[in-house]
């Protein structure tokens, strides 16, 4: 059977997480108030015994005859105090000892436990001894030289650490109850923590559920000042651009619906159209002169109409994929424009429109003759497009550093959305018109892209009912650019 494994929850690691670090602090000031408390009572007594090692050091180091009577009196003052001592000389005999001590301090293991000690401890050095004894003792060991010639003494004295195991368990005892107390409080405080901090992570998951289920507008309170503050407002700011994305890609996949359903119409519409007269012209149905010359006549405004849509998407499918290139060069920009007026003049004329030319002769501008014309005639065309009545003016000028080209007409003009939306592919401004003029709305997408292939800026100012201004301003030399050109999705030779 395959093992299951548990799966802790990010609530139950953190409070995990919070009871191991308050166990790993209790256990270490435990064992620091253990450890202290063991000290202080081992210092206490060894104070006590340094300051009787002294005492009987001092008495010892006089006359031996004299000091025998002090001695005495001084060993039954250290009885009441429960301090014993024992006098080596350096062979390891015993010289003095106390009569009192118990029995077992008084057997061999003892006395050879000290005796192992007399070439090696230091003067007022102390130690514990504890095995073969019924209670621990805190000996200390002292080297005396005495006045007399017979060598050195050594002397060692202990005292009981009487109560020391009793003082140990009560504080253990209410360091077991402490411990107790604060464990309760650190379990308390770290379920409280990580409920807070869970509970503060549940409207994200949430969020993101609703994120991952394409609800975009799913957002976040920002109500803390913390990470998960920074955290919250970072989630707003990548759910609004995701939002804004897929707004974005949702109006131009409606626009690409939008212009395959118009492609496939205005390929459907004429090549209907030259299919049907063909069969007339076939069948010998047309059978005048005059009428086969104006059916000859639409098939071949038909197929131009064809062209100019084939010729669009081929356009725009080169410059997305940088296969145009731009022969740059210096060219009269009022002779752009005269040729400009003149190939649209069948449709001002149509439209009972007027075209002014405001330019100098000697006006140059720098770039590829045939891409600007391009851009100048979709910008007409367009201005023509929307005007009704007046005029479409065409002025030139320049500045020390560009060439500008301003493109003004007194057509319906636009709103701030459109002027938002113009350069954008597959857009119309005047869905309507789209199957009499043959529009795909790539036109303005176009000439931006081949205003910024030659390193310029396009700009529109309209207002509704107040016609339109369109300004391409161009360089007068080539610019040194900051994208390789293969980057900029068109190249100049």
């Amino acid at each position: 059977m395959p093992k299951i494994k548990y799966r802790f929850t990010f609530f139950q690691r953190l409070a995990l997480s919070h009871l191991i670090v308050s166990l790993l602090i209790l256990a270490l000031l435990s064992m620091g108030f253990a450890y202290y408390v063991k000290q202080q009572v081992y210092d206490s007594v060894t104070q006590e015994l340094n300051n009787s090692a002294k005492v009987v050091s001092k008495l010892l180091s006089k006359d031996e005859e004299n000091s025998g009577p002090q001695v005495q009196n001084y060993r039954n003052l250290l009885n009441e105090r429960k301090i014993s001592f024992i006098l080596f000389n350096k062979t390891g005999e015993v010289l003095f000892s106390d009569p009192n001590m118990p029995a077992a301090l008084l057997g061999k293991p003892f006395l050879d436990s000290l005796r192992a000690r007399i070439s090696s401890i230091q003067n007022n050095e102390s130690f514990i001894v504890s095995r073969n004894i019924p209670e621990p003792l805190v000996v200390l060991g002292k080297t005396i030289k005495p006045r007399s010639e017979k060598g050195d003494m050594h002397l060692f004295i202990f005292s009981p650490l009487e109560g020391y195991k009793e003082t140990l368990q009560t504080f253990y005892d209410a360091l077991l109850f402490m411990i107790a107390i604060v464990f309760l409080l650190a379990v308390f405080v770290s379920l409280l923590i990580s409920r807070n901090i869970s509970k503060s992570i549940q409207p994200l998951r949430q969020a993101t559920r609703q994120i991952a289920a394409g609800d975009y507008a799913a957002r976040l309170p920002v109500n803390r000042t913390d990470e998960l503050g920074d955290l919250a407002a970072d989630f707003n700011s990548m759910a609004a651009q995701l939002e804004a994305s897929s707004n974005m890609l949702g109006q131009y996949e409606n626009r690409r619906r939008q212009f395959i359903m118009d492609v496939t119409h205005e390929l459907r519409t004429p090549l209907t159209s030259i299919r049907g007269i063909i069969e007339g012209l076939k069948n010998d149905l047309v059978a005048e002169q005059e009428e086969r010359y104006r059916y000859y006549g639409i098939i071949e405004k038909e197929t131009f109409r064809l062209i100019r849509l084939i010729n669009e998407l081929l356009d725009m499918e080169k410059i997305e994929s940088g296969m145009i290139s731009l022969a740059k060069k210096h060219t009269p920009l009022r002779e752009l424009m005269e040729i400009v007026a003149e190939s649209l003049e069948v449709l001002v004329e149509e439209k009972n429109l007027q075209i002014i030319i405001e330019c100098e002769p000697g006006l140059q501008v720098y770039g590829d003759y045939d891409r600007l014309t391009q851009i100048l005639l979709n910008l007409v065309k367009n201005s023509i497009q929307f005007t009704q009545y007046g005029s479409i003016r065409l002025k030139g000028s320049e500045t020390n550093t560009e060439t500008r080209i301003e493109i003004s007409d007194t057509g319906r003009g636009m709103s701030s959305e459109e002027l938002s939306l113009i350069w954008e592919r597959f857009y119309k401004a005047d869905p309507s018109r789209t199957k009499s003029n043959s529009e795909t709305g790539l036109g303005l997408s176009i000439v931006k892209q081949l205003v910024e292939a030659h390193q310029g800026t396009i700009e529109v100012q309209s207002a509704p009912g107040l016609g339109s201004v369109f300004i391409v301003s161009m360089p007068k030399e080539e610019r040194q650019s900051a994208l390789p050109q293969s980057e900029r999705g068109l190249s100049s030779s």
